[in-house]
């Protein structure tokens, strides 16, 4: 430990080999049955099926009625055809109604379309004189009609196993009377900020000290990658305390975040911790910001050793911890972030190659095209190029940095 504090990192693990170190541990989270309703951010265990069609009978788009469409043929203005009403068809009623030759059904939108009927005219295509209806344009069979199993056939694919549930999920589901389904549990997660410096938010700010901003942020970053945050707090700057939260996380989590305390200073014990108390994949990482990044394992829970800097702590998240939050729950995409296509608006040249660097840019739209504009490549503290930027540009370890125009793939911030 004496030896890397003076010397540094003697070597750098490349990010895609700390990822697959990393995900070549990692096991599935089990699964349990959960009501639809409050299923919201879960991810679903196994592909779920339609048990009907939607919709389940022939239904009405509009607002009109509806006829046998040959009775409408040659209708117009100056010639309308004529048609008796024979009743009314309202959404969520059954008719037993059927439809003969020059016979229509005023008729709601949604409502079942009668027996004997092909088309629905729009209301505003007809007069009504007492039960006669003229009609005056012509409508061809299938005419404003949605067909039965027009939007999901029974026994398609409607969720696949892997969709992290939002409400428009959850709506679909429940369009099929489906009440419970099949979830993997959220991975535990434990929070530890370290640093004699940190101060909780609303405690009076005192010289060298400043507020924990990193625990909310990842914990919050946590809970939109799906998992569930059972202990965050701070620690300070001493072995004991730390090893002592460490251990007693281990027994209740799937993963542990520590934020600081991971570098080559005199007080960051975490490396020292895990080597003498996990198994470290890698300390190290060929990135930037986050290069002092430890990765660990103890038994089945994942330890992951941030930067104290936001920034890096930020991207160290996003880089590893977010994707095997998502690895844990069979996820279909271990990165969920929305992608785009932008020009980038000038040069960035990086110091250094061998290391993928992580560019904050802003985007900007102009006529047809998007445009990046770089915020920082550097420095890891500066919490507002976050909330300043839209997204990332990752620079591969193999570019001298990029030029004036060059296309940049952006990944935006997680929502």
């Amino acid at each position: 430990m004496e030896r890397l504090h003076k010397i540094g990192f003697s070597k750098l693990t490349s990010v895609e080999d700390a990822l697959k170190k990393l995900f070549s541990i990692i096991k599935s989270a089990q699964s349990f049955e959960i009501n639809t309703i409050d299923s919201l951010n879960y991810t679903v265990a196994n592909d779920i099926k339609s048990i009907i069609d939607i919709p389940h009978f022939d239904r009405s788009a509009m607002d009109g009625y509806a006829l046998i469409s040959e009775d409408s043929f040659g209708a117009s203005i100056n010639a309308p055809k004529y048609c008796k009403n024979i009743g009314i068809n309202e959404i969520g009623e059954v008719s037993n109604i059927s439809l003969n030759n020059f016979e229509v059904v005023r008729i709601s939108t949604g409502a079942q379309i009668p027996k004997g009927a092909d088309a629905v005219v729009k209301i505003e295509d007809t007069e009504i004189d007492g039960d006669t209806i003229k009609i005056y344009s012509p409508v061809g069979p299938g005419k404003n009609i949605t067909k039965r199993a027009n939007d999901i056939k029974k026994g398609e694919i409607i969720i696949q196993k892997g969709t992290q549930l939002k409400p428009e999920h959850i709506a679909l589901i429940c369009s099929q009377g489906i009440n419970k389904i099949i979830v993997r549990k959220e991975p535990k997660v434990s929070i530890f900020g370290t640093g004699n410096e940190l101060i909780e938010v609303g405690k009076i700010l005192e010289k060298k000290q400043i507020y924990n901003s990193n625990t909310p942020m990842i914990s919050n970053l946590v809970k939109l990658y799906g998992g569930r945050v059972i202990e965050e707090n701070i620690i300070e700057d001493n072995k004991e305390l730390i090893k002592g939260s460490f251990l007693n996380a281990i027994s209740v989590s799937d993963i542990i975040i520590f934020t600081g305390g991971t570098s080559v200073g005199t007080k960051d014990y975490l490396p020292e911790l895990m080597d003498k108390n996990a198994y470290i994949l890698a300390h190290g990482v060929a990135m930037r910001p986050g290069a002092p990044i430890l990765i660990a394992n103890k038994e089945d829970t994942l330890i992951f050793c941030l930067p104290g800097t936001p920034v890096a702590a930020y991207i160290g998240f996003l880089k590893f911890v977010g994707p095997s939050i998502k690895k844990i729950l069979n996820s279909i995409n271990l990165d969920p972030r929305e992608e785009c296509i932008a020009s980038i608006k000038e040069d960035v040249p990086v110091s250094s190659i061998g290391f993928l660097h992580n560019l904050r840019i802003r985007i900007e739209k102009e006529k047809t095209q998007l445009i990046a504009v770089p915020i920082r490549l550097k420095g890891s503290s500066m919490i507002s190029s976050l909330t300043k930027s839209d997204g990332i540009v990752e620079i591969s370890p193999f570019q001298e940095g990029l030029k004036k125009a060059d296309p940049v793939l952006v990944k935006l911030h997680p929502k």
